[in-house]
């Protein structure tokens, strides 16, 4: 199986996780607003993991679009090259977009080995669990970079 062939798979299956887990966190939060105003109840935890669920989202989700090549640039210069010079653009783009995930991913780990055992209030679930969307988006768009 060629590079492109894995790379190709693996924005599917991302692609597809990160529709179920789009789908999942929105029944969880209908059914909270559902219980909130319908029962004046919840569930304990309930919005704890639907704001994890959304760093995961918005974090896979951006390495996603990286690898699709829908990530955020300003393309008034490169209309203005030819192909040659469009493709040395995307390619430099490329390399920052890269060094930035990288050296976040880097950066994150310092970060989770200091906070990530502190429990969360409602789950009592260690704060590792939520910051770890970190380091795996940036490493995955890392990765979807080269």
């Amino acid at each position: 199986m060629s590079v492109r062939t894995a790379e190709t798979r693996l924005l599917g299956l991302l692609e597809r996780a990160l529709a179920a887990g789009l789908l999942g966190m929105l029944a969880v939060i209908i059914l909270l607003v559902a219980l909130r105003y319908l029962f004046s109840s919840g569930i304990v935890g309930a919005n704890e993991a639907a704001t994890a669920a959304f760093v995961y989202l918005s974090s896979v989700g951006s390495a996603v679009a990286v690898g699709k090549g829908e990530h955020i640039r300003v393309t008034l210069a490169a209309e203005r090259m030819g192909p040659p010079g469009r493709r040395i653009l995307e390619a430099c783009s490329l390399a920052l977009v890269g060094t930035l995930n990288a050296v976040i991913a880097a950066a994150s780990i310092p970060w989770i080995i200091t906070t990530g055992g502190f429990p969360m209030p409602a789950t009592q679930l260690p704060r590792f669990f939520a910051q770890a969307a970190v380091p795996l988006g940036c490493g995955l768009a890392t990765l979807f970079c080269g």
